[in-house]
């Protein structure tokens, strides 16, 4: 039977935990495993979180000091780097799994828990800390670049047409680097990674509404990051990342709504519409994953609550029909054909046509080694096997206790096994890493609290409260450990992605060394801005984003532009593509002949009906078109202007290039900000009120999601004001406190505190996280920034 949801003291808005009670149902054995006395010795609470906490902060700067070495050496030596790659992803994260199974760790467990979260997302980014790295990035990097050159909302995108239409991810950053003046490439890293520390801060908080352990809790974490999207996809600069927080920190504050008194509740449910609203206008898949989830969970609550679900549901469903509607034929173009490829490969598939995704190599990626298959076997196997006995155990006691809840997570923990058969599929599996993202987390919580309650995994009678045996946290630290190890592989793979190297054939950023982004620097000074240029996979998106052209990758007019770099001659029909297109410029890489495209395709998915190898003659070819010059060549890139071939001029884009300059209205704008805020702040006591009420991360949430509508509004209007509004805001408010502060007669500055004890490891974590940093940034200079250079000034 349901019971209702127990509370606690109301402080800041917090309105207690609320166990899933009928996961007990009538066994009087099950009992809470936070209850348990701490067997790890350390009987001291202060001194215990005092080497803990040095423990956490020395491993993860350890491991980033390795991982920073990793990608030095990663070019002269991959063999060596990929090791020590693995070796500094795991050995952190059996750290802080080790710490969070310890009891009574206090404020150290939310550190611990935002640090394992931060730990892979940063490992990513130091992959390529200067260029974003992959290609998807690279596609929201243009609309971010759109807004911030005054083209306005939904400006279009040549490599993602969707892109423009759900812009959240853009207007934040676009806010944050206009109002902040830092440059692009920080502010969009900056983004990725509050996005991630929100995620995990989310899922432990949200946990702690389900399950009254905080251990618990962040053992939900802990287990969510085993997901192989959690290491790469989920870090990169994509509209999912901040969807992802969104949708999640929405479901997070009806439940908190639901758990609290009249006048927080409404408030928190305002707060989580706005979030929910927000989630519409950032991802379109996400905000449809997460309206299912929320149907289904009013369906499946007790009668008392469903009427505030059913009221988010209506609204987040009114906003998803009216914002999808006017661009359903644009998402029906991007969806259909993936869905139909999803269909012809699994056809493929069962008629044995198709490799394995995850065992076998494709174009012209090597097979994977012996160990990584293994690993991976190990991977699928061993979440099959666990979303398989939390099903049973959910659906058991859901139709003992009569409990739809449960039922609930029952069905999502079996729904995630299919994501896990589809990783023997190319195009199903990608499809299936998406699914995965979203169905990890019921899977992780069900673990959670299956390992936390469950008496075969806790040994303890009825009544006793006994800690986790030891061979038993030892054995679930192990293998969880092993578990991440394969979550990790199988997100980065393929070995070639993973770390920098040398130059590969349609690589993603194995694609984009010195040469290649030397020359799309040298496209966005020199050639127009919105200029149609035919390019390679890489190079494309590149040109469409750090250099504004219009690059063309897609058939169109009956014309396939991937045939200008499969014939050996150049005849009337190259001419009638290039005219009938309106090709302005045409880029070309002989290395493009060195091997078959490791991702499957050298310019566009299905350029050709059957792999195809690019030789020496195709890429040779052009340097003897009559009409084609040559303006700029360096190495084995060469691009060519097609007017000598009577194109007419067509750009594909915006032409011009607005810069929304800082100027002296913005500081005015500043100032009268603060000075409005001023005259009128007993009007605005509301605000404190709400921020107690709604605590923290509701706040942050609510921050985002007004940064997003009236930043689009603002960017729309081409008004979004720059750094000067902000140093005058800053600045005018600091000169208003210290004359009020000086009226009231107290000094204007205190004394620093400075801490007593000095807790070496964390130092030592500390300086070696930081190193570990520098040194992939120098590695990343070498050569995207010095070698860039050197080559510009040899063309000039």
């Amino acid at each position: 039977m349901n019971r209702r949801p127990v509370t606690g003291p109301r402080q800041r808005g917090h309105v207690g935990y609320s166990s899933l009670r009928t996961f007990r149902g009538s066994l009087a054995r099950d009992a809470y495993l936070h209850r348990a006395r701490d067997g790890f010795g350390m009987h001291h609470p202060g001194r215990r979180r005092h080497v803990l906490a040095g423990v956490v902060c020395a491993s993860a700067g350890l491991g980033l000091l390795g991982e920073g070495v990793a990608m030095a050496v990663a070019p002269r030596h991959p063999s060596a780097a990929q090791v020590l790659f693995f070796v500094a992803m795991v050995v952190p994260f059996t750290t802080f799994l080790a710490v969070l199974m310890v009891r009574g760790l206090g404020r150290l467990r939310e550190l611990t828990v935002a640090i394992l979260g931060l730990y892979p997302a940063v490992v990513y980014r130091m992959s390529s800390p200067l260029v974003l790295a992959s290609y998807d990035e690279h596609q929201h990097e243009r609309t971010l670049l759109n807004l911030l050159h005054g083209g306005g909302l939904f400006s279009a995108n040549p490599s993602l047409p969707v892109s423009p239409h759900y812009p959240g991810l853009e207007l934040l950053t676009g806010v944050v680097t206009r109002l902040t003046g830092l440059p692009v490439m920080v502010t969009m890293t900056l983004v990725v990674l509050m996005s991630r520390l929100l995620l995990v801060l989310l899922i432990y908080h949200g946990a702690l509404l389900v399950t009254p352990s905080r251990r618990g809790a962040s053992l939900v974490v802990a287990f969510y990051a085993v997901s192989s999207e959690f290491y790469s996809f989920n870090s990169g600069f994509a509209y999912q990342t901040l969807a992802l927080t969104l949708g999640l920190g929405g479901l997070f504050l009806l439940r908190r709504a639901q758990l609290a008194d009249d006048t927080a509740a409404r408030r928190l449910f305002v707060i989580a519409v706005l979030v929910l609203i927000a989630t519409v206008v950032t991802h379109h898949a996400t905000s449809w994953m997460v309206l299912a989830f929320l149907l289904a969970w009013t369906a499946a609550s007790q009668a008392g609550q469903r009427k505030l679900l059913a009221c988010a549901s209506v609204v987040m469903g009114v906003a998803a029909v009216i914002w999808t509607a006017p661009f359903a034929p644009l998402l029906a173009r991007y969806l259909v054909p993936v869905f139909t490829g999803v269909v012809q490969t699994a056809e493929a598939f069962v008629a044995g046509t198709s490799g394995h995704h995850i065992f076998g190599a494709s174009g012209g990626t090597p097979p994977i080694a012996e160990w990584e298959r293994f690993a991976l076997v190990v991977y699928h196997l061993s979440c099959a096997v666990a979303a398989l006995v939390c099903a049973r155990i959910m659906l058991a006691r859901a139709f003992q206790n009569r409990d739809r809840m449960i039922g609930l997570l029952g069905a999502l923990d079996l729904a995630f096994l299919l994501t896990v058969a589809s990783h023997f599929n190319p195009s199903v599996g990608e499809l299936g890493s998406r699914a995965a993202t979203f169905l990890f987390l019921p899977l992780a919580l069900s673990l959670a609290l299956i390992v936390q309650r469950h008496p075969r995994i806790t040994g303890r009678p009825a009544g006793r409260h006994k800690p986790v045996r030891p061979a038993v946290a030892m054995a679930l630290i192990g293998l969880v450990a092993i578990v991440y190890l394969g979550g990790t592989l199988l997100g980065s793979n393929p070995d070639w992605n993973r770390l920098p190297g040398p130059y590969l054939v349609s690589a993603d950023f194995r694609s984009q060394d010195s040469e290649t982004m030397a020359a799309v620097d040298w496209a966005s000074t020199h050639l127009p801005r919105g200029s149609t240029v035919a390019a390679d996979r890489v190079p494309a998106v590149l040109l469409g984003s750090v250099a504004q052209l219009w690059p063309v990758t897609h058939a169109a007019e009956g014309r396939e532009p991937a045939e200008l770099y499969f014939s050996a001659a150049w005849g009337p029909q190259e001419t009638a593509t290039v005219r009938r297109l309106h090709i302005d410029y045409l880029y070309v890489d002989t290395r493009l002949a060195e091997s078959l495209p490791y991702v499957g395709a050298y310019v566009t998915e299905g350029e050709t009906r059957k792999p195809k190898r690019i030789t020496r003659a195709d890429v040779g070819k052009f340097a003897h078109v009559r009409g084609l010059t040559m303006v700029y060549r360096h190495g084995p890139v060469t691009i060519y202007d097609t007017a000598g071939l009577g194109v007419a001029r067509s750009f594909g884009g915006d032409r011009r290039k607005l810069r929304m300059d800082s100027g002296p209205w913005d500081a005015v704008a500043g100032v009268g900000v603060v000075l409005l805020i001023l005259l009128c702040r007993r009007r605005l006591t509301w605000v404190s009120a709400w921020r107690r009420d709604i605590g923290g991360l509701a706040t942050t949430l609510a921050g985002i999601a007004l940064a997003i509508f009236i930043g689009g509004a603002l960017f729309a209007l081409r008004l979004m004001p720059g750094p000067g509004f902000t140093l005058a805001a800053v600045a005018s408010s600091g000169v208003i406190l210290a004359a009020r502060r000086r009226a009231d007669g107290p000094a204007l500055g205190r004394r620093l505190f400075i801490p007593v004890t000095l807790n070496v490891l964390v130092v030592l974590g500390v300086v070696a996280g930081a190193a570990g940093v520098i040194i992939a940034i120098h590695a990343a200079w070498l050569t995207d920034v010095a070698d860039v250079n050197a080559i510009l000034r040899a063309v000039t």
